[in-house]
């Protein structure tokens, strides 16, 4: 009895806030809290979910580490691992990956993933697709040199499989995939990207130049892209391109929202200050649900206020999707003095922002996760 006595006076003394204390606690409720941004990530599945016991493993970490969403790859998205196109699911349209044919990666995330509470979004790569040129060949995008010379678009590299999404056949194969996991997954989204180009010379396929001619009083081939007094062309071009991308992202998000009206549809975006990409954010922001704009502010130039201040990517973006909920995209390889510049930055100049979504090219390793983990409490 004694002891409860004690135990409830020292409570009790605890409560008290003495005279000299008031001003300390005063200053602490009128603090204003520090809201957490939420980690999203974005993983290549050839690379990190090879078999069950990685993906409990990677999920297991993920959990850990904070992540409440995931953008697995159903289908590989780029030529450096391996071949594009091929499928990391049970796919009735698209021949499996190597080593998927008996393995259904998808389904194993997200099994795995809703036990923990994390979302998982199906991630759709669209630009490069080997599986896509396998069956037609005259499904690969083109390109046109200095000379007027048409051949295939293979990349910065050289080795890449590109695939023209202008082509009407190329986008009913593309949007059966979307459909096919938005039929047979319990997914909580879908993203696609690859809706931009690498520069305005692309796409030079012969059903491109003849739908492009129909409405246009020239031909593509004839722009002289070398000389400035070609820009006007060269812009009209670019708006031609970017109102065809606009009305194969509505055809996608009307397939998805047919099926299930809820999920949700998003696009990663270029930098609106790309004129060549072939993208205008403007054109189809109102078929979406979020954006995920492409914040790889060194590879374009610029230092991380970049992405937060008023020239920035995210304000040129909202400029043009003033309703959608952006989480831009930003590479996980940052240090820990940038990633706190980056989210205070967010918090006081983009606050409508609540999430980041981090991308690793390849394996994410456990010093990756566990900067995760770590960029939570900032």
């Amino acid at each position: 009895m004694k002891k409860l006595a004690y135990s409830l006076s020292a409570a009790l003394l605890a409560l008290t806030i003495m005279p000299w204390q008031a001003s300390t606690v005063n200053a602490a409720e009128t603090a204003a809290p520090v809201t957490p941004l939420t980690n999203e990530i974005t993983v290549q599945t050839e690379a990190n979910f090879r078999n069950a016991d990685d993906v409990n493993s990677f999920i297991i970490k993920a959990a850990r580490n904070h992540v409440s969403v995931i953008n697995m790859s159903v289908k590989q998205d780029s030529d450096v691992n391996g071949n594009s196109g091929f499928a990391f699911y049970n796919s009735e349209i698209v021949p499996e990956a190597i080593g998927y044919d008996s393995f259904d990666a998808l389904s194993a995330v997200i099994d795995k993933a809703h036990e923990y509470g994390i979302k998982v979004r199906a991630w759709v790569p669209q630009a490069q697709d080997k599986a896509a040129i396998d069956l037609n060949s005259s499904w690969q995008m083109r390109t046109i040199d200095d000379n007027g010379k048409i051949s295939s678009y293979n990349g910065y590299i050289g080795t890449e499989n590109h695939i023209n999404v202008f082509e009407p056949a190329v986008q009913q194969y593309e949007r059966s995939i979307i459909k096919e996991v938005v039929q047979n997954y319990n997914i909580d989204g879908i993203v696609i990207s690859g809706l931009d180009f690498d520069n305005e010379r692309v796409d030079m396929n012969t059903s491109t130049i003849n739908a492009f001619r129909q409405s246009n009083s020239f031909d593509p081939r004839d722009i002289d892209f070398t000389k400035s007094s070609s820009s006007g062309k060269i812009a009209q071009w670019n708006n031609w391109k970017a109102q065809q991308m606009a009305s194969y992202i509505q055809s996608i998000s009307t397939d998805v929202k047919t099926i299930k009206p809820e999920l949700a549809v998003g696009v990663f975006t270029a930098s609106p200050d790309q004129a060549n990409s072939g993208q205008d954010i403007a054109l189809f922001s109102q078929y979406v649900d979020f954006l995920l704009p492409k914040a790889n502010y060194s590879g374009l130039g610029h230092s991380v206020d970049w992405i937060y201040n008023s020239t920035g990517i995210l304000a040129s973006t909202k400029a043009k999707a003033t309703d959608k909920t952006l989480i831009p995209a930003v590479d996980i390889i940052i240090d820990t003095n940038t990633a706190t510049n980056l989210y205070n930055g967010l918090r006081a100049n983009q606050p409508q922002v609540t999430s980041i979504n981090y991308y690793a090219t390849g394996q994410w390793t456990d010093a990756m996760m566990n900067n995760l983990g770590l960029r939570s409490g900032l």
